[in-house]
């Protein structure tokens, strides 16, 4: 799991004038709107005596209170009233938690889960079809795995399962003609083109086998992003059918990924297909977490050593290439081995921006670990590349 990304927290339908608890990263935190209507995040441990913010209701100071003792903590994790000493009363200097950047796109609370600057964040990925009302018709879901998040994007980027795994979208005996036609990677992000020949499409009434013939060439186009751990998969039907799924997968722990999945489509676009369209993006994500949760390793190798690749599998390897550089160079892997011993025994937190401005500051949390790089950045290395199958 990294830091210093943004993640999805939550659906912004989920957060109204309650408290509601996200979990993300192995921690737990509390999101809340103000009176203006904001979406604030803090971490969920009172440092009182470590109550749930979650559990605990806004008051009139734009503030979340704890349910325990009532102690009231700003947008900014900094405590305002502490009921027990009275109103005026001074608030020691280390009563605060930690607060993070908050932004609502797409129908999704996004947190930037770290203590970057705002100047140094990568951008959350984006999404324009999904604004564009006149020509793209959204409809939301999730899923949950009992899978790692890095296993799950990789899944979802992956073209050549599809002739195995998904019956409704290849034939075992197309799997050597399916293709990478094109691909791109940066530090942050990868994109490629693919070539498929699946069967007809089934849904809406039977209407869709009309859309494509059976085993027509078809262009497919896999993406991904390391902010939100995001895949964007568009699929061109045929000359004027599209579709793209764009899901952000959340690392709730180590073992659990929730997707918040947002589907377009430019044809169908009433109202009485978007059932269907539900139905039938969570029966694939049924059909992947089928085999994911079953794949071992659990995580991600952090070698080629003891798995044996081919040509179709590069994108794939674009991915954890991306992945590697954060981990190896950056150093914003949390080290879950180095907390297990203080389970049950010591709360921890995400570092937060407040924590990088005032480091003289004697915060009442420890961070959690990180795995020390094992290289510095390489400066004024383009890894770009073009490949062309």
């Amino acid at each position: 799991m990294l830091t210093n990304l943004w993640y999805v927290a939550e659906w912004s339908r989920a957060v109204k004038d309650k408290p509601v608890q996200a979990r993300l990263l192995g921690q737990n935190f509390v999101l809340f709107r103000d009176k203006s209507g904001k979406v604030n995040c803090l971490s969920d441990i009172c440092i009182h005596r470590g109550g749930s913010l979650a559990g605990g209701w806004t008051t009139k100071r734009d503030c979340v209170a704890c349910p325990y003792h009532g102690w009231e903590f700003d947008a900014e994790g900094k405590v305002q009233f502490i009921p027990s000493r009275g109103e005026g009363a001074e608030v020691p200097e280390r009563a605060r938690i930690d607060a993070y950047p908050t932004q609502e796109r797409y129908g999704m609370i996004w947190v930037f889960m770290g203590d970057l600057p705002e100047s140094e964040r990568y951008p959350i990925p984006p999404f324009p079809e999904f604004d564009d009302r006149d020509k793209w018709r959204p409809i939301e879901t999730e899923f949950t795995w009992k899978a790692s998040v890095d296993r799950v994007v990789e899944n979802g980027i992956d073209i050549a399962h599809t002739s195995f795994v998904h019956p409704g979208f290849g034939y075992q005996e197309m799997a050597a003609k399916n293709r990478i036609a094109k691909m791109e990677r940066s530090d942050i992000a990868g994109s490629s083109s693919c070539v498929l020949y699946p069967p007809p499409m089934q849904g809406n009434a039977g209407l869709m086998r009309f859309a494509r013939k059976d085993k027509a060439e078809t262009h497919v186009h896999p993406g991904f992003y390391l902010s939100g751990h995001c895949v964007r998969l568009h699929i061109q039907v045929n000359s004027w059918m599209e579709m793209i799924i764009f899901d952000a997968n959340t690392p709730v722990d180590e073992f659990t990924t929730r997707s918040f999945v947002v589907q377009v489509r430019n044809f169908f676009k009433w109202g009485m297909f978007d059932k269907g369209s539900v139905k039938r993006t969570l029966k694939v994500f049924a059909e992947d977490a089928h085999i994911v949760e079953a794949i071992a390793p659990h995580h991600l190798p952090e070698s080629l050593e003891h798995e044996v690749s081919v040509e179709q599998d590069k994108f794939m390897a674009a991915w954890r290439k991306v992945r590697k550089i954060h981990i190896e160079e950056k150093g914003w892997k949390i080290d879950t081995r180095a907390m297990e011993p203080y389970r049950g025994e010591k709360a921890f937190t995400i570092p937060s921006p407040a924590r990088r401005l005032n480091p003289e500051l004697r915060w009442a949390l420890d961070t959690v670990p990180l795995v020390p790089p094992l290289r510095p950045p390489l400066q004024g290395v383009s890894r770009s590349d073009d490949k062309r199958a």
